[in-house]
């Protein structure tokens, strides 16, 4: 429990309890898919280790990198479906071994009622979750490709331990949906 209550220093105690007591816990290998678009989601993502890569995917399996998601952080992608009916819309890939509690909707929805620090922690994550889709739109729509790629680079090196990035050309270009 103390290592929940580290990582979510806001979160009260009852709440940690519950959370320790009503979570699973799940490890994802690096590669490996959390969430996938039209999937029932049942469960909300609190990453506890790790790093997953949000993404949208057309028809053609093009992808379109969104952000990253890092321990501390959930996935408000996992609530707000149930909430609104809707299907989920986006990939999401561990890009490292990746641990993960996985809370029931129907006690995440309850505790937005019964805890304010839980309530405050979702609409805060919400409120996250639109302003970085709202820098991708900007980087998208007035960036020249060149802006966008030093921007996606840094990003890539403030999200590593190494200060040399590891990733492929053909992955930059998935990321970032054009050509190599």
């Amino acid at each position: 429990m103390n290592s929940i209550k580290n990582l979510f220093p806001g979160f009260s105690w009852d709440l940690v309890k519950n959370i320790y007591d009503v979570s699973s816990r799940s490890v994802f290998e690096p590669g490996e898919i959390l969430l996938y678009p039209g999937q029932n989601i049942r469960s909300v993502l609190l990453i506890r280790t790790g790093k997953i890569k949000l993404y949208r995917e057309d028809q053609n399996g093009n992808e379109y990198f969104l952000f990253y998601l890092f321990p501390g952080q959930i996935c408000a992608g996992t609530i707000l479906p149930d909430f609104l009916a809707l299907p989920n819309i986006v990939t999401g890939k561990a890009v490292e071994k990746t641990e993960v509690l996985m809370i029931p909707l129907t006690s995440a929805q309850s505790w937005m009622l019964k805890y304010k620090c839980w309530s405050d922690f979702v609409v805060r994550t919400f409120q996250f979750h639109i302003n970085q889709l709202m820098h991708v739109l900007d980087l998208k729509v007035f960036k020249t490709m060149d802006e966008r790629l030093e921007h996606y680079l840094e990003t890539q090196l403030k999200t590593q331990t190494s200060p040399r990035l590891q990733i492929s050309h053909r992955e930059i270009a998935n990321d970032m949906s054009s050509s190599r």
